[in-house]
């Protein structure tokens, strides 16, 4: 027995798994039919994703989409569509394109989804809109036997993390596998020419061609040719799909689907592994946002850019970052050196300008040296305002263009790497220093 065949053991729902699942989800259309009509709303209920497709993995969770018809204004389609999501679950509200419910349901994950019954997919639509669309043209069109070969890719994708459209991981969606399949058969040839995919790589269909689109790696959508399925895939999860897939099939092991785990390290390990790196090391650190991670995960990455960019104009070279959100967020920096010396040589107009004068004046007594010519152009060294990375970082906190919601949290911290080998910091300095892949031991 193959590789692959212990793996699809492992990950295929039985049987026995998919009449559970069947039987919540012919309980959850029953609840929510009844609960629609004591709010005396119509909507037509329509499952979507991998339960529908059935492409699911082993506990999977359930989408249920209620379809309000499209002369339906917006504001009721949120109001009775969250409504009954709430009576339904009694779960959280959730924002995408369209706000949701998500609660437990039977034990299993459920999204209950208000959307627009588009009947035309020429006509303008939001994501949300679109997935029936993605469900039935995956039930008619993926081939006999393709559906084990995509709980294979996803499960590979998930090993090497890799999967998921999510703003954290900026990866591989379920529809983006189903269709990756689609086009070249199975897994293994999925595998193969993601070995050869370079920045900028262009696929679609038979029959359904698209334009071209700026992301690393274009997928037409064969349901609205303006839409990239890959738009969410970032060059670095490009980059480590494609290393995964060359190492694979080099040497196939189940170790790509069931990575090892990766504790965090003890402070003693850590110290060795970084050795003269622990100095240059400082982190943004504040408490977890109660937000879902498509809406905190940008503001991450925004705020870490503002970091990175105010060590820069300071002279600061960057060489490394990373983010880990646990029950903290540590937004981490390495730099090639955290200290600076005092001086630093500033530069200044050229020797005729016009702005010359104003710079002699400014600089006759302020800097460290006299102003001086040096081919052509004005020179002073002068004092440099913060030689170590970390306080600029606290000094200019309250000047960084952060994300809203980072914004409103109170005591942003800013620690050193030693500080980081503490028992609450230490699993972001791990998952900093540890570069190893996910599936490598």
């Amino acid at each position: 027995m193959s590789i692959e065949d212990d793996v699809l053991k492992r990950v295929k729902p039985s049987r026995a798994d998919d009449a559970k699942v069947m039987a919540a989800v012919e309980a959850l259309e029953a609840k929510v039919a009844r609960e629609a009509r004591r709010l005396d709303t119509h909507v037509e209920l329509m499952l979507v994703g991998s339960v529908a497709k059935g492409t699911h993995l082993k506990g999977p969770d359930i989408d249920m989409f209620m379809l309000f018809p499209e002369s339906t204004p917006l504001e009721v389609l949120k109001e009775k569509g969250l409504g009954i999501g709430k009576a339904v679950l009694g779960g959280r509200e959730h924002y995408a394109q369209h706000p949701y419910v998500r609660g437990e349901f039977k034990g299993f994950q459920v999204d209950l989804v208000p959307c627009f019954k588009v009947r035309d997919t020429r006509k303008k639509m939001s994501a949300v809109d679109r997935t029936p669309f993605h469900t039935r043209f995956v039930k008619e069109n993926l081939g006999k036997g393709q559906a084990d070969q995509v709980r294979l890719l996803k499960r590979f994708m998930k090993g090497i993390g890799c999967y998921g459209a999510e703003a954290k991981v900026q990866g591989f969606s379920g529809y983006l596998c189903e269709l990756l399949v689609m086009r070249f058969g199975g897994f293994r040839q999925v595998l193969e020419a993601a070995s050869s995919w370079k920045r900028g790589e262009h696929m679609e269909l038979e029959g359904h061609e698209g334009k071209e689109f700026p992301e690393p790696l274009t997928f037409v959508d064969p349901v609205d040719s303006g839409r990239n399925v890959a738009s969410a895939v970032s060059v670095e999860t490009l980059l480590l799909s494609i290393r995964a897939s060359r190492e694979y099939l080099r040497s196939p092991a189940e170790r790509f689907f069931f990575p090892p785990e990766r504790p965090a390290w003890s402070p003693s390990k850590a110290r060795e592994a970084a050795g003269g790196r622990l100095d240059n090391i400082v982190s943004l650190c504040f408490p977890r946002i109660d937000l879902i991670d498509d809406v905190v995960y940008p503001q991450f990455r925004k705020s870490l850019a503002a970091a990175v960019a105010l060590l820069e104009r300071q002279e600061f070279e960057v060489e490394r970052t990373s983010i880990h959100a646990d029950g903290l967020v540590h937004l981490v920096v390495e730099m090639a050196s955290r200290r600076l010396p005092p001086e630093r040589l500033h530069r200044g107009p050229p020797e005729k300008s016009e702005n010359a004068r104003e710079f002699l004046a400014k600089w006759k007594t302020r800097g460290l040296s006299p102003p001086y010519v040096d081919r052509g152009r004005w020179y002073v060294v002068a004092k440099r305002e913060f030689t170590l990375g970390d306080d600029l970082l606290r000094d200019g906190l309250g000047g960084l263009s952060l994300g809203k919601d980072v914004k409103k949290v109170g005591g942003i911290g800013v620690l050193t790497g030693p500080e980081m080998l503490g028992k609450e910091h230490i699993m972001a300095l791990t998952n900093h220093l540890d570069e190893r892949a996910p599936w490598e031991r």
